[in-house]
């Protein structure tokens, strides 16, 4: 593989919010949370939405009383996944969102990649169909914490799959933690591809999950081209946690309709930006 270009400093874990949330629109997030991770910890959500873990353990106590959530120590867990509710599918329907245009990217894409190349993609369900159109192409070396980009690459010709190892997220069926950060430590890749939960300008490329976050940066020092893969429903949002900012990214492949705030963000930081349509590149 080749070598790794070298690591810029790190953006901030936490988007902090310009001022914290209250009443009916914390408890929101707080549902928002339980909805994409199945459990939550009253002194993590205590910190993110800068409010006293009291707070929280009374929005808890809400949930639970409308069924949503079990209070277990330091925390709750998911009881009834009102994804509509939130406005947050779980990943068996996150797959279908999108398609059409998750499909254009993941093949424009994979079309970049060179037989022979070291390839690092994340869990994503836009990853994963870059790892779908992979298929095409032989003799690659691909690193994921995706179980299902693992399985859809399994089948490349005369390639291999290493998948990172750590702790098991259902939600998302990716792993993370400290040994997914020991065995990306060890990569040097030509590219990662990884996907954005959202994408704003003032926040940078951000996920729900503060340790999927870790993980993507990790996997970002590990590879000399970065690429995201985003469709363009993902702008003008954000999330908990910043992965990358503009500057950290050397490709962005997306589908029409990005905003033009965004589209002079990134150009500006010398982002190429490939917008995805079904025509071969």
């Amino acid at each position: 593989m080749a070598a790794a270009r070298s690591a810029k400093a790190a953006p901030p874990l936490l988007v902090a919010p310009a001022a914290p949330p209250v009443g009916e629109e914390r408890r929101r997030q707080v549902r928002r949370w339980l909805v994409e991770h199945g459990s939550v910890r009253v002194a993590h959500l205590a910190k993110l939405l800068a409010v006293s873990e009291e707070t929280i353990r009374r929005d808890l106590r809400t949930l639970a009383e409308e069924g949503v959530a079990k209070s277990v120590h330091g925390g709750a867990m998911l009881l009834a996944s009102d994804a509509a509710a939130v406005g947050v599918p779980p990943v068996d329907r996150r797959e279908g969102l999108q398609q059409e245009g998750k499909q254009w990217i993941g093949a424009a894409a994979a079309s970049v990649v060179r037989p022979g190349q070291g390839v690092i993609l994340d869990a994503g369900t836009t990853a994963a169909c870059v790892a779908l159109h992979l298929r095409q192409s032989h003799g690659l070396t691909i690193v994921t914490n995706g179980l299902h980009a693992a399985q859809l690459c399994a089948g490349i010709p005369g390639s291999t799959v290493h998948v990172v190892g750590g702790q098991l997220v259902p939600q998302s069926m990716s792993l993370i933690g400290a040994q997914a950060h020991r065995d990306l430590a060890k990569v040097h890749a030509d590219w990662a591809f990884l996907g954005a939960a959202a994408v704003h300008t003032g926040s940078g490329f951000t996920s729900a999950d503060p340790y999927e976050a870790e993980v993507k940066r990790a996997m970002i020092r590990a590879a000399r081209q970065v690429a995201i893969v985003a469709d363009h429903t993902k702008f003008d949002e954000r999330r908990f946690a910043i992965f990358a900012e503009a500057c950290d990214v050397h490709f962005l492949f997306t589908t029409q309709g990005l905003p033009a705030v965004a589209r002079r963000w990134l150009e500006k930081a010398g982002v190429e930006i490939v917008v995805c349509d079904g025509r071969a590149r």
